[in-house]
């Protein structure tokens, strides 16, 4: 249990107490020298207290290498599932990444045959836009007399009356935009016929 130190410090003690305790003798010749018995309890107090201190030393370490081994245990524990959660995690990426480039295929494929079918469907709808504007147009033409001013008599009234467009809106129970929008037309049926 003891230490070759400790044995150094003991006999160290044994020389400074013997030489402080020679002098004394050699010059006071009065005072009686202490005796071998005195010397012994006193280095046997003495040893006995390096001897607890050395304990409650031992003890420490021993509590701090304990805590040690638990903080490094619960340190490891953590990076195990950190190292888990993030390969885990690259899984789960590499995953959507592949998810992601088949969609894209997919939406790709699908803008190539969509847009190619929009052209021919809108192509498709502006010739029958203009067919039937045309034939709107003739069957206008061919109205007898029915011109914007008379089918929307009353509101040329309410115009010509200085009526603001949103008293004659709700007077006519139309939208603001309907009533600009046959004022329009009929300014332009009037610039037409002024042409004729």
């Amino acid at each position: 249990m003891y230490q070759p130190w400790v044995y150094i410090v003991l006999v160290g003690l044994v020389f400074i107490v013997y030489a402080t305790l020679v002098p004394k003798v050699s010059t006071s010749s009065s005072k009686a020298a202490p005796s071998i018995n005195e010397i012994e309890q006193t280095m046997e107090h003495f040893a006995g207290e390096l001897e607890e201190q050395n304990e409650a030393l031992i003890r420490q370490l021993a509590d701090i290498k304990k805590d040690n081994e638990v903080h490094h245990a619960r340190l490891s524990s953590r990076i195990e599932a950190l190292e888990y959660q993030f390969a885990h995690s690259n899984q789960e990426f590499l995953k959507l990444g592949l998810a992601y480039e088949e969609l894209q295929k997919k939406l790709d494929q699908r803008m190539d045959t969509g847009i190619s079918g929009f052209r021919e469907s809108a192509a498709a709808q502006q010739e029958d836009m203009q067919d039937q504007t045309t034939e709107d147009a003739e069957i206008q033409h061919e109205e007898s007399g029915m011109n914007i001013r008379s089918r929307y008599a009353e509101l040329f009234e309410l115009y010509e009356q200085g009526k603001s467009i949103d008293s004659i809106a709700k007077k006519m129970n139309m939208n603001k935009g309907e009533v600009n929008l046959i004022l329009q037309l009929a300014r332009q049926e009037e610039q037409l016929n002024a042409q004729k």
